[in-house]
């Protein structure tokens, strides 16, 4: 990456795609170490409630590294592993990994969303945060049952018993109605 902006964004295309496939491989290396003793493989093979499931372990077992350390260090490898994929992309390499990619984009993202609920260290806008949950939707997340998906992540259910007629009336002229609802749910 370091390259490509020395060159002030004129370098060669395939040598900033390869060096940027260097780094993707390095990140990946780094990532597989950080979850050395937990089996994440699996998660490629599940279905979708299992892979939830294999996210919220994810998340629990990076939480337990180092008194919190290995969050830290998760945390900045993924940012690095995701903006070298995006330099790499279509690389065949790049190709053959968007799974792991999007894998470890989820984790994160599930990190970042769940354990700093105003605002997070790594500098994660929310639309960053949705693009690395679509990626992961759109990576298979296709189920043939229901799913509770409050239940797989692991999250508790909202109250939505408060929902009442002269909620939903006096919620008609909102604004933003969904915010709304959201926080009153403590969704958001």
């Amino acid at each position: 990456m370091s390259f490509y902006s020395d060159a002030g964004g004129k370098g060669d295309p395939a040598v900033v795609q390869d060096e940027a496939v260097i780094i993707m491989k390095e990140k990946l290396e780094v990532l597989d170490g950080i979850m050395h003793g937990y089996d994440y493989h699996k998660y490629f093979t599940s279905d979708t409630a299992e892979k939830l499931k294999i996210i919220l372990e994810s998340e629990d077992f990076i939480l337990g590294i180092e008194q919190g350390e290995g969050k830290t260090r998760f945390i900045r490898a993924v940012s690095s592993l995701s903006q070298s994929f995006a330099l790499a992309v279509p690389h065949p390499t790049a190709m053959e990994n968007a799974p792991l990619v999007a894998y470890f984009q989820a984790v994160k993202a599930r990190l970042v969303k769940f354990n700093e609920p105003t605002t997070n260290s790594a500098g994660i806008g929310n639309s960053e945060l949705e693009t690395r949950v679509k990626q992961t939707i759109d990576q298979a997340l296709v189920s043939e049952k229901v799913v509770d998906i409050f239940d797989a992540a692991g999250i508790q259910k909202p109250d939505i018993s408060i929902l009442s007629d002269e909620f939903m009336e006096e919620m008609r002229d909102y604004e933003h109605k969904n915010i709304a609802l959201g926080r009153v749910l403590n969704l958001t």
